[in-house]
């Protein structure tokens, strides 16, 4: 394209300095576009307007110090992991830089090499060490800097970016920069300027170049509040238009409760809690009201989900249509199978499972017998049943842990075989407080299941350091003796997968000779073939296995009722809601069962608190909340995974000022154009296509 003016749709392979081997580099960060590169918005800024000699840091602040690598190094932990260390000096004295598990970090030290770094200040050993902070290389020599480029790197506030392997923090800052010059000007204002005055905001323009290379705080907190704010008013928006899409088409209409329902209902030992009651009068007027329901089913760890959502499932069978179940991993599918299978056996009702591992003789009968209408239950993962399945009398989809699919999908499932729309439950067991579901999930009627069923003991959770850990698996080797089965929860960290399940391996085995020797230890994580995971799993469950060693893949989908204790390795590399879901596989038996969150070495005074908090507290809505208030939404929303932009700055619960204010502007921009139509949202219109795009059912005049 040389010699061309670049547009925001131009392929960022076009972009000077890139080409394509760094487009595809690029691409693995969802940059595809001009447009992509200018909304890759930094992750935080590094105050280099000042810097905090290193002499002069004090324990508990949050600091950025400039200086030269003196050395790097690694060593093994004793609990199988690696710590790399890195020690960094300027004139008034040596910084200790400590990683867990990251050996990637190494190798962008070298001696002599200048470096800035920001993070929180610890003295440990009496020594000033910094635990996994924020770090920038200089990719020159002091002598050969850059000096055109400085502006960018150093003396302001620097924006600092997801990386991916390819793409240099500062060859990246540079080309945000030098695309933002070249191209903001063709940046469309979506918003009126008198709509602007009106809330105080920036212009989007101005806002994005100051959100990548802000003037001062006080500038980055303007653009921050306007990107905020324009994210909140997008999402409304397409949530409040589908919604009406969705409420404007008719559905089946399906009769009273019959025989099945009933039979179940009688045949439970124990009685539905009053919010399950709740939910299900909730769905069945849905169901029987002639609209196609798009209704989301939120409920804690253990409240009774499935159970409602299969209640729902029969009152469509017992009238002769079927229904699909899907969950997003083949754990989860093959749990929802045996599950829904023994309840429904009983009641003479067909309920078969398809995941990718099933085997292809074994799925051609069970789509073929789903097709002749012989299965009246399909379960399965989404991506298997949303390709194959053909269910001609579908008249429900349920879609459990909503948020690992995305609104796209949440959109596609609602078909049967012919394209019909069907009715849709969604199902979340991810507590999120109601402000932030009507925000996220404002194109579904919410229901939710705020009881626990009778007799469900808290789980006893403590918080224990690292130098006590030999303690607790005593412990726990004591409880394994007496019949309780248990979890140790090893974390993986996306940047060092690799290295995390070595550790985990490594783990296994010290366990095994050591604190464990006379027990049977399994192990389980997300790189072990589909067949070895379900084996591992199906031990554990069996009894076969005492303990299992596992990552994060058993955060849904294992239902061990004997499961009584858990320990949680690096708990401080989880949030709360994450923590929850972990916590949440034991203690489903009714009885006791413990908890311990074991760090991977010193806390600061935020995570330590984070930590009590989670121990101290089983209300999943209340971790949730805590969680968004200090960590952010993240990908709640669940599209980001499609190339999506979800909240990247808003916090609905932080910004709750911003979030009231884009509601109701939304409702003020729909009712005097519900299909933004008019030349004065036309701006608008054409952003929440480009961003959102089949997402939203816009009239096109």
């Amino acid at each position: 394209m040389a010699g061309k003016v670049l547009q925001l749709t131009s392929d960022v392979q076009y972009v000077k300095s890139v080409g394509p081997a760094r487009a595809t580099a690029l691409r693995r960060l969802g940059i595809g576009t001009v447009g992509d590169l200018l909304w890759h918005l930094p992750r935080n800024h590094l105050d280099r307007s000042s810097s905090v000699p290193i002499g002069k840091l004090v324990p508990g602040q949050t600091a950025t110090v400039a200086g030269e690598v003196l050395t790097c190094g690694e060593r093994r932990t004793r609990r199988g992991g690696t710590q790399q260390t890195v020690t960094v000096a300027d004139r008034s004295g040596v910084l200790f830089c400590v990683w867990f598990n990251q050996r990637y970090v190494l190798k962008q030290f070298r001696s002599g090499r200048q470096v800035m770094l920001s993070g929180q200040v610890q003295v440990y050993g009496g020594r000033r060490q910094m635990v996994h902070p924020d770090f920038e290389v200089s990719e020159d020599a002091p002598d050969h800097a850059d000096q055109d480029a400085a502006p960018l790197h150093t003396g302001r506030l620097v924006p600092v970016y997801p990386l991916t392997a390819g793409v240099g923090q500062h060859w990246l800052r540079r080309l945000i920069h030098a695309t933002l010059v070249q191209v903001a000007p063709q940046l469309d204002e979506p918003l009126p300027d008198r709509w602007l005055a009106e809330r105080g905001l920036a212009a989007l323009s101005e806002a994005l170049q100051q959100m990548h290379f802000p003037d001062d705080q006080a500038a980055l907190g303007r653009a921050r509040r306007r990107l905020a704010y324009q994210e909140l008013l997008e999402i409304q928006l397409v949530m409040a238009l589908r919604r009406g899409g969705f409420r404007d088409r008719p559905g089946l209409a399906l009769a009273r409760p019959g025989d099945l329902t009933r039979r179940l209902v009688e045949s439970l030992p124990f009685e539905l809690t009053g919010a399950q009651r709740r939910v299900l009068a909730e769905i069945l007027a849905d169901l029987r009201g002639g609209r196609v329901m798009h209704r989301l089913l939120q409920g804690d760890v253990g409240s009774g989900k499935t159970l409602v959502a299969f209640i729902a499932a029969l009152f469509c069978i017992e009238q002769g249509y079927q229904v699909l179940f899907m969950a997003p991993t083949e754990v989860l599918a093959r749990q929802h199978g045996q599950t829904l299978r023994r309840l429904a056996e009983p009641l003479g009702v067909v309920v078969e499972t398809l995941t990718g591992s099933t085997p292809a003789s074994e799925r051609r009968t069970i789509l073929a017998s789903a097709g002749a209408r012989e299965v009246q239950l399909l379960v399965g993962t989404h991506a298997v049943l949303q390709d194959q399945a053909r269910l001609p009398d579908l008249a429900l989809t349920i879609v459990d842990e909503q948020h690992r699919f995305g609104v796209r999908q949440r959109g596609e499932s609602a078909r049967g075989g012919d394209d019909d729309p069907v009715h849709l439950l969604v199902m979340s067991a991810t507590p999120i407080p109601r402000s932030l579901a009507l925000t996220l999930y404002g194109d579904l009627d919410l229901s939710i299941i705020d009881a626990k069923p009778a007799g469900r003991q808290p789980v006893c959770t403590r918080l224990v350091p690292a130098r006590r850990e030999r303690e607790v698996l005593d412990e726990c080797r004591r409880l394994a003796r007496a019949g309780k089965r248990g979890f140790v929860i090893y974390p993986v960290v996306e940047e060092s997968e690799k290295t995390d399940i070595k550790a985990a391996e490594a783990e296994v085995a010290e366990l095994r000779s050591g604190p464990f020797a006379d027990l049977r230890v399994g192990l389980v994580h997300g790189r072990l073939k589909p067949r070895e995971k379900h084996a591992a799993m199906d031990d554990f469950a069996s009894g076969r296995l005492d303990v299992l060693v596992a990552t994060t893949v058993v955060e849904v989908g294992i239902d061990v009722p004997e499961a009584a204790w858990m320990v949680i390795q690096g708990a401080e590399r989880f949030g709360l809601a994450q923590l929850h879901q972990l916590r949440g596989r034991i203690g489903r038996g009714g009885g006791e069962a413990w908890c311990w969150l074991v760090p991977s070495g010193s806390l600061t005074q935020e995570t330590e608190a984070r930590l009590r908090y989670f121990a101290d507290h089983d209300d999943g809505f209340a971790l949730a909340e805590e969680d968004l208030r200090t960590r952010g939404p993240g990908d709640l929303w669940g599209v980001r995974q499609h190339g999506m932009p979800g909240f990247r700055l808003a916090n609905p619960l932080r910004d709750g000022e911003l979030a009231t204010a884009a509601s109701e502007d939304g409702r003020r921009i729909l009712a005097e154009d519900p299909g933004l139509q008019t030349p004065r949202w036309s701006r608008l219109r054409a952003r929440l296509n480009g961003q959102y795009g089949d997402l939203v059912p816009l009239a096109t005049g």
